[in-house]
């Protein structure tokens, strides 16, 4: 699955760059989608900040991001970094109240505030001491409009930005009137970049990793995110059911599943779920495969339990086909899931007593049983011993796989 959005420089008086404004694409025709604004958003802000960092997308620009009034005063922008982000209220919100009361809380909380395509409307005023950039359409405000409202505004510590200038005419007037930043087809139209990104329920997945990899886990932040997909629910729940091997009473809650696993198997359950849900154009055998390294990599950690955390051994086999199934780096993987530094030596530099295991688990489905009797003469097993682990292993992997009855 791939994400689109396009990105437009916005530049300095010496044009160049200082941020990105980003435009919410659903393919690589860099026109407007018809959608609504509101979904626009929701899906930028999902594939642009949740499946990936965004520095891989802007760099260390801070980016403008279009927000409607209804999902600014439902907090949504509240959830993004303040470093990072410009929120752009649309020229469609209503200067009420409400809406003010919501830039003020954002202001407190460190964000900087823009006005786009801003109207001249007299109502806008009791806002601009608390706004930091107005945005000036050049196709819709007169010259002569843009200027009195700049030089009757000059006791106010506000920065402006002209939009939509096609001609350097138009540039060096805005310049002469005092506007600090530029953007339009004069210097560059928006370019359309496409990225290899999570579906949904994925995403909802990878808060979960964050919310479980927590000091202390909350059950009830848990139980709602394990809840806001239908499907993703059904598949988590038999998961948990298989993982007590049918043994008792079937797990029949979120809220249970969390609390009877724990925290410890709580993580290693997501993170299973959140592996074996990627990439849903690979094939199964690469899902199975996960499953088989990392039950192998934490039963050959518990044969050396003074070497490694076998938590940590079954978490680095299971993400060790990450880069395959999501067709990127594990140096760009890692920097979305948190996970020791014993595991990103291993995944990213191929160093420490976990890479060992993962060159262990690489042979054995190599066949190559020369090394495979060095590396368990290493660890003081024999090749017996080693195959009872690796069929183990398989064995725990099939019953992960088999369908619920």
């Amino acid at each position: 699955m791939y994400s689109f959005v396009a990105r437009q420089p916005i530049l300095n008086r010496q044009q160049q760059p200082v941020a990105y404004e980003l435009l919410f694409r659903q393919g690589l025709e860099n026109v407007f989608p018809d959608i609504s604004p509101e979904q626009a958003t929701n899906k930028l802000i999902a594939e642009q900040f949740l499946a990936q960092p965004i520095e891989h997308l802007i760099g260390d620009y801070p980016c403008f991001i279009n927000f409607p009034e209804s999902l600014l005063l439902q907090g949504l922008a509240d959830s993004l970094p303040t470093e990072k982000v410009v929120v752009e209220i649309l020229e469609t919100a209503i200067p009420d109240a409400p809406l003010l009361s919501k830039v003020k809380e954002m202001k407190q909380k460190g964000y900087r505030i823009a006005l786009d395509d801003f109207t001249l409307d007299p109502l806008w005023q009791p806002f601009l001491p608390y706004i930091d950039i107005i945005k000036f359409d050049w196709r819709t405000s007169t010259q002569e409009d843009i200027r009195q409202f700049i030089e009757s505004h000059s006791h106010l510590k506000l920065q402006y930005l002209a939009e939509k200038v096609e001609d350097r005419a138009e540039f060096e007037a805005a310049m002469a009137m005092g506007c600090h930043f530029f953007q339009g087809y004069f210097f560059s139209r928006p370019e359309v970049v496409q990225q290899k990104t999570l579906n949904a329920s994925q995403l909802t997945l990878m808060r979960l990793l964050r919310e479980v990899n927590k000091e202390e886990s909350d059950f009830d932040r848990i139980e709602s995110l394990l809840s806001s997909d239908v499907s993703l629910s059904y598949k988590l729940l038999r998961y948990v059911n298989n993982m007590r091997y049918g043994a008792g009473k079937p797990i029949t809650s979120f809220r249970q599943a969390a609390v009877f696993l724990g925290n410890r198997e709580l993580r290693r359950f997501v993170s299973l779920v959140t592996t074996t849900s990627v990439g849903e154009d690979k094939s199964p055998e690469l899902y199975h495969m996960c499953l088989v390294r990392a039950r192998f990599c934490e039963l050959l950690s518990l044969q050396r339990p003074q070497w490694t955390n076998p938590s940590e051994a079954f978490l680095c086999g299971l993400f060790s086909l990450l880069e395959t199934l999501l067709e990127q780096s594990f140096e760009h993987l890692l920097q979305d899931v948190p996970v020791s530094e014993a595991i990103v030596q291993a995944l990213v530099h191929n160093r420490g007593e976990l890479a060992f295991y993962l060159a262990f688990i690489r042979d054995y489905e190599a066949a190559n049983w020369p090394r495979i009797a060095k590396r368990a003469e290493k660890m003081g097993l024999n090749e017996a011993e080693v195959a009872r682990l690796y069929l183990e292993a398989n064995q725990w992997a099939n019953l992960l796989s088999q369908p619920e009855k």
